[in-house]
């Protein structure tokens, strides 16, 4: 990773780069596949927090950007404080105070939080699922845990994320974990009729092929290997995987979902290690099984690039030495980072290496065509904004 000092709030002076290399891609209408060649720039950007200290403790994992991509609001679970961080600006704006008790309380623990066209920060976790202003008063309690009563029991099933459908603001879609069986559901929520009903996914099992259950005292104490995540854009949800280079669509309005096998000859259709079922916790199996999941390839989320009009997404192989951190396993010495461009229907318009992007990327997102990656520099946040000059 290319790390330079500089002040806060300004672009590393010498970092702006410019990388070309060959990149696979398929051609429309065609049954070839051609190499062009892919210029990428690449720089860093500091944010100055003021008098403040920015929380990086949970390395930006409850955090979501504006609509308008202008800010990224960070969410500080231990204090219950809403960091509010003007990405144009690259400053802390302001911190915004939320309750943990009482009526508009948000308790200690989230599963995640997103915030919507309105400006308003919708929050859930199990029995939650609460919309807030940005001056952390509530607006409504959705009370959706009410509304599913008597099909999933309150830690049945997990919120993964919920999503809005353009011009219905009574509908909410969400994707659920039911963990009797670690399977994935859609819900289509009618908030104001207080009515659902469940969309299977049932190709979804199959990324339990690559999973590994963790057993402490014989008891199950967590899995290793495997993910699934979502992502809205207008009135289809998609749903994806690490396991598997696939994407589910699922049209709101048509209320349809089909499965649509991802095209890539550089990063194959699926991982290919083959895990153990079970591992105890308190041998050292589970470093080396954890090891070899994360040499294997990883599928990265998948992002939508409006400016574009494409959706673009960052794979890894991770790299390890022989190292081994204490209750955390071998350490990593590297990866090997891809990047996927995908047109609006998914038809693949080019694959390649990153190569200079040698870590496993951080939280990231796309804004302004470009993907912003979350990085710790000196314990100051940062990002790494990679833009892709080919259009």
């Amino acid at each position: 990773m290319i790390r330079l000092n500089s002040h806060l709030n300004q672009v590393i002076p010498g970092l702006l780069l410019v990388f070309s290399f060959w990149a696979c891609s398929k051609e429309k209408g065609s049954g070839n596949t051609d190499f062009i060649e892919i210029s990428f720039a690449l720089d860093t950007v500091m944010i100055d927090p003021g008098d403040e200290i920015l929380n990086l403790r949970q390395s930006l994992w409850h955090a979501d950007i504006s609509k308008d991509g202008k800010y990224l609001f960070n969410y500080n679970i231990n204090d219950a404080v809403m960091e509010k961080i003007d990405l144009d600006q690259q400053v802390l704006v302001s911190k915004i105070k939320f309750d943990k008790e009482g009526p508009e309380g948000l308790g200690n623990y989230i599963s995640k939080f997103t915030i919507d066209d309105q400006d308003q920060f919708m929050f859930w976790y199990y029995g939650l699922s609460k919309v807030f202003d940005q001056n952390a008063k509530l607006v409504k309690d959705l009370k959706i845990d009410k509304i599913l009563e008597g099909t999933f029991a309150q830690f049945d099933a997990q919120p993964i994320d919920f999503f809005k459908i353009p011009g219905d603001p009574h509908r909410l879609i969400g994707f659920y974990i039911k963990w009797e069986d670690k399977s994935y559901v859609i819900v289509d929520i009618d908030l104001q009729k207080e009515s659902f009903h469940i969309i299977p996914l049932p190709e979804l099992k199959r990324i339990q092929d690559f999973s590994t259950d963790l057993l402490y005292d014989g008891q199950w104490a967590g899995a290793l290997g495997t993910g699934a995540n979502s992502l809205a854009n207008g009135e289809r949800v998609l749903i994806s995987n690490n396991c598997f280079n696939e994407v589910y669509i699922y049209d709101a309005v048509q209320d349809s979902l089909y499965l649509k096998e991802l095209e890539g000859r550089l990063l194959g259709s699926k991982k290919t290690y083959i895990p153990p079922k079970q591992v105890d916790i308190s041998s050292s199996q589970h470093w080396e099984v954890e090891k070899k999941q994360k040499e294997d390839i990883n599928f990265g989320r998948i992002l939508w690039d409006a400016k574009n009009q494409r959706y673009l997404r960052l794979s890894f192989k991770e790299k390890f030495g022989d190292e081994v951190i204490e209750n955390r396993g071998y350490k990593a010495i590297g990866a090997e980072v891809f990047l996927s461009v995908f047109d609006k229907d998914f038809n693949l318009m080019a694959e390649s290496v990153v190569p200079q992007l040698n870590k496993r990327a951080g939280q990231h997102f796309i804004k302004d065509g470009q993907i912003w990656i979350f990085e710790n520099i000196d314990d100051e946040m940062a990002f790494l904004r990679l833009e892709i000059l080919n259009r």
